[in-house]
């Protein structure tokens, strides 16, 4: 589901907000994604290019540093009036390498939204996003067209095999089996893993979305879980994920990963 898909889901069951978190994308890999979706749902189709938009303000890491003086201007520009529809929107890539001193400055914005202000944050890593920021956004993940999955029947049965203890017993009953360590033998094995996991979720997501009930889907994430509880999973995954670049040892990763879904309470 890419996002223009997304958005016409949340449409059509009136759950759209104003404040969005994109996971697992730059925004070059999106942009024309993104320029569709506010034609549609908040400029009305009056605007042809998002970049020619004057109530578009986009902040790319790569062409500027983002200090909280940039912010500050930001903020006084969203402060102005609109010329189209009475919405503005700002977009703000790299999420995750915002200092603390920026993601304090965007955060009141995020707590307390303006009518006609939207944010649109996007990360190739969510997990270095701050909690608070990803607390106050609707999150999307994509999936990369350059990470497609081409996996063996093994790495499906063992993702499956996590997915059903999960499921039917909750996280503890991973811990206790031990055999897993010696089954998921390295990093890359593990990431494969949580990858055909987070395909899996996804795609009950996708079905709960579209109020489907496809033969082919996981029962038994469709009997347990509900919209909130699949994307706390769904975001575990992919903090998992993320992590994996800087833990060297799979193990204590596998162990970060149960403890993770076990404190989430899902």
């Amino acid at each position: 589901m890419n996002i223009v898909e997304y958005f016409e889901k949340l449409n059509e069951v009136d759950k759209l907000t104003q404040a969005f978190l994109i996971g697992n994308v730059l925004f070059d890999d999106v942009q024309n994604e993104i320029n569709e979706v506010l034609q549609k749902y908040i400029f009305n189709n009056n605007i042809d290019n998002l970049k020619d938009n004057p109530d578009v303000y986009i902040l790319k890491q790569d062409e500027v540093n983002i200090t909280k003086d940039v912010i500050k201007d930001l903020l006084n520009k969203l402060s102005t009036t609109s010329q189209f529809n009475n919405k503005k929107v700002y977009i703000i890539d790299k999420t995750e390498y915002l200092s603390d001193t920026v993601f304090n400055a965007i955060l009141k914005t995020l707590e307390e939204p303006k009518e006609g202000i939207y944010a649109i944050l996007i990360s190739n890593n969510i997990d270095a996003v701050k909690p608070t920021i990803v607390s106050r956004c609707q999150k999307i993940f994509l999936t990369s067209s350059t990470d497609k999955l081409e996996l063996s029947d093994e790495i499906e049965e063992i993702a499956n095999n996590l997915i059903d203890s999960i499921e039917e017993n909750g996280p503890k009953t991973i811990a206790k089996n031990y055999k897993m360590y010696n089954i998921i033998t390295d990093r890359d094995k593990f990431v494969q893993i949580l990858k055909t996991m987070m395909n899996e979720y996804h795609k009950v997501l996708k079905s709960i979305i579209e109020e489907k009930n496809d033969d082919f889907l996981n029962k038994k994430i469709l009997e347990n879980n509900n919209l909130t509880s699949i994307l706390n999973k769904m975001l575990i995954i992919d903090n998992t994920i993320n992590l994996m670049q800087n833990y060297l040892n799979k193990n204590l990763s596998i162990d970060r990963f149960i403890i993770e879904m076990w404190r989430c309470n899902i």
